[in-house]
């Protein structure tokens, strides 16, 4: 049976016990499957640990243009190249509760897209990344990053890309404001704060992230789960 499924490649700067911070990855994997089940599956490759032990605290990270922090931008660089520039999506923990402020009040992930290269409107490549901190520990954070990264598509009508949620945009019920790239739905995993249980996805964008170029398909029965020798140090 063939299944839609991404790569992820995890990246701890945390300084916590390795066995730990397996367990919370392999626990953000699993919420993220269940938040988009039955439509794509989401697989654990590799997990790296600093080779010296790096602390990067997320209190000293400014939650707006998280992606130009030229610390956070080196780290995924080296994160990256450690697992050989693979299509997947990568996800770095870093210590604290949330970032410092910028975005928004408390902010405790952040997604986004990378642009490898563009020869058209139907073949170009993308791999995401996305920082966690402490404060997403138990939530639907990497599932809801995941949605905006998968989102990522190229509009052939706009000469441009966009990540507008296909069922959305949220509308804010006070100021009326319009944000393309959440759901209106406070069940939605898509809402802007994701609900603390049983999130629900649309057929739309199930199809938005199956089409995705970090999405893949493959037969269901060669998807090989995460094990301790996929452990690596960066």
């Amino acid at each position: 049976m063939a299944a839609h499924t991404v790569d992820v490649y995890a990246f701890f700067v945390n300084g916590a016990h390795p066995s730990i911070n397996i367990s919370r990855v392999k626990q953000d994997i699993s919420r993220s499957n269940e938040a988009w089940r039955g439509c794509i599956k989401f697989v654990l490759k590799d997990i790296y640990f600093s080779k010296t032990n790096l602390i990067v605290h997320a209190h000293s990270i400014p939650s707006k243009q998280v992606f130009k922090n030229e610390q956070i931008n080196s780290i995924f660089k080296a994160a990256r190249k450690a697992a050989g520039h693979k299509t997947a999506i990568y996800v770095l923990y870093v210590s604290g509760d949330s970032l410092a402020k910028g975005r928004g009040k408390r902010v405790v992930g952040v997604g986004g897209t990378e642009l490898v290269h563009f020869n058209s409107g139907t073949d170009y490549e993308l791999f995401g990344r996305i920082l966690l901190t402490d404060g997403a520990v138990g939530r639907y954070t990497m599932a809801h990053e995941f949605g905006h990264i998968l989102f990522k598509r190229y509009n052939a009508a706009q000469n441009a890309f966009t990540h507008d949620d296909p069922s959305g945009p949220y509308i804010h019920s006070q100021t009326r404001r319009r944000d393309a790239a959440h759901n209106n739905d406070r069940n939605n995993l898509m809402f802007p704060i994701s609900p603390s249980v049983n999130p629900i996805i649309t057929a739309q964008q199930c199809q938005t992230v199956r089409r995705s170029k970090i999405a893949k398909v493959q037969n269901d029965k060669i998807v090989k789960e995460f094990k301790w020798r996929n452990v690596h140090f960066f």
